[in-house]
């Protein structure tokens, strides 16, 4: 993967749909595409729950009453009020 975006999670996961849609695909090979795309959505299903709780972690910042509240390291969330970008 190019870079960690969602919208390129979205793409990969269109494009192995497109490989599972193909009419002219082998026995052998769907079955290795059915085994990947499984593979593709639980990991895809991870990254989508770690960004759910990112946001969900901004969302709490932003409605802060504390303007000292800060947030784990690991949320992404920096000193700034802007989630962390790459």
């Amino acid at each position: 993967m190019a870079s960690n975006r969602l919208e390129d999670l979205n793409d990969l996961l269109f494009n192995e749909l497109t490989r599972l849609d193909r009419d002219d695909i082998k026995p052998e090979e769907l079955s290795h595409e059915i085994d990947r795309a499984k593979a593709m959505a639980d990991v895809g299903n991870t990254i989508i729950n770690n960004a759910n709780t990112v946001l969900k972690a901004a969302e709490i910042y932003d409605r802060r009453v504390d303007s000292n509240m800060t947030l784990p390291h690991m949320i992404g969330i920096n000193g700034d009020d802007k989630p962390k970008t790459k």
